[in-house]
């Protein structure tokens, strides 16, 4: 691993972490400029969410088949043509395809982190690493709230898009000169080649899929869900900071409770939170701005609990199949991110009171939190990981 890859990679994780937040800033501006419906401002916030899903398992095959380095840099090149596209947008499918694209260029990047840092170090060592990486990347969504409102609002979305554009282009380059070639593995031990069973990962399939579910009021619903309900002049800005604030602050707080309990029941812990707030929130939406910034703030923070599902996971998966897998995990944590964002924008668009929309979507978030909270509590370890291979070595 060379000297620069960590903060290269930790640049890299903060312009994912940008990217998948800044449509809450960009969105409602791009929205009005463009004149679409909020079936549209749905679709479009979760065609960046999508692309990126859609991708995770190709990623996690080419990260075998090439390493880390040269897909990354390819991939985050286009992720920048795709911040231009938007800039240059006159319409909603031009739109569409700026923000399919630049999901295609985040969408190596957090695998990326983990594949590369755990095939260069020891796993208690890659592990924190990765930690260190999550961390400071965090401020990317910190970067995407206040400061991003100011400059939208002192230049436009726009030029906005444009200096994105310039910054993910310049660290895919980076990345390309920064990153050493990827280890095959730290220790060079001998893969496990028994036939691997899926069977015991499928308790987390629920999980997996609404791990980032409070990430999409964060990344595009808050600012319609406040000013609709609060009025045009709520301090959105301020709202979303707070939102980002919590989050990195809950990141960094993370590896400290490690060492008290267990990641399993943080995961639990998290999740009992995340279920309270929407209940809360599906109950009485309006009930206050600080309400609001507190319950929103809760579902953002879920996300955190992010490495601790995937390392869970990876105990249960043979290190040839770790990419494949990760792959399929990670495939559907963007998937719900992306879904959700449609399901409300449709929802949005049901011609229902401002406060009964709300009521709605709050209502479907904690029902979606409730199933995955009950399978990983109820399902975690049924069947078997390896599949009883008939052939002994050698006939």
């Amino acid at each position: 691993m060379t000297a620069l890859a960590l903060p290269v990679l930790a640049v890299a994780f903060l312009l994912s972490m940008y990217f998948r937040s800044y449509f809450g800033v960009v969105g409602p501006a791009l929205s009005a400029d463009l004149s679409l419906s909020p079936e549209e401002f749905g679709w479009l916030a979760s065609a960046f969410f999508a692309s990126f899903s859609i991708l995770q398992i190709p990623v996690g095959l080419s990260f075998d088949r090439w390493g880390v380095r040269g897909p990354m840099a390819a991939m985050m090149m286009i992720g920048a043509a795709g911040s231009g596209i938007i800039a240059l947008s006159p319409g909603y499918w031009v739109a569409i395809t700026g923000q399919s694209l630049i999901g295609i260029g985040c969408a190596p990047i957090f695998m990326g982190v983990l594949y590369y840092l755990g095939r260069s170090n020891a796993p208690e060592k890659a592990g924190r690493l990765s930690a260190i990486v999550s961390a400071v990347g965090s401020t990317g969504a910190l970067l995407s709230a206040a400061p991003l409102t100011w400059f939208v609002d002192a230049f436009g979305w726009r030029p906005a898009c444009w200096l994105a554009a310039a910054a993910m282009a310049v660290c895919a380059s980076a990345v390309a000169l920064a990153l050493g070639p990827t280890p095959t593995s730290v220790d060079g031990s001998v893969p496990d080649r028994r036939r691997w069973s899926i069977m015991p990962l499928l308790y987390l399939v629920p999980v997996c899929f609404t791990l980032s579910l409070g990430g999409t009021f964060r990344n595009a619903w808050a600012t319609p869900y406040v000013m609709s309900l609060f009025g045009p002049d709520a301090a959105v800005g301020t709202m979303l900071t707070a939102v980002s604030v919590v989050g990195i602050v809950t990141g960094f707080i993370l590896p400290v409770l490690l060492v008290r309990a267990s990641g399993r029941s943080i995961v639990i812990s998290t999740y009992a939170a995340g279920l309270i707030c929407a209940i809360l929130l599906a109950c009485a939406p309006g009930i206050s701005f600080l309400w609001a910034c507190i319950g929103l703030s809760v579902l953002y923070a879920m996300g955190n609990v992010h490495p601790l599902v995937m390392t869970e996971a990876q105990t249960l998966i043979p290190p040839p199949k770790r990419g494949l897998a990760l792959g399929a995990l990670n495939t559907l944590v963007f998937l719900g991110v992306s879904a959700a964002s449609a399901a409300y924008g449709e929802i949005a668009g049901l011609s229902l009171s401002v406060l009964t929309t709300y009521r709605l979507i709050f209502a479907v978030t904690g029902t979606a939190l409730a199933i995955a909270v009950v399978c990983y509590i109820m399902f975690r370890g049924r069947g078997s990981l390896f599949r009883t291979d008939r052939r002994q070595p050698g006939s």
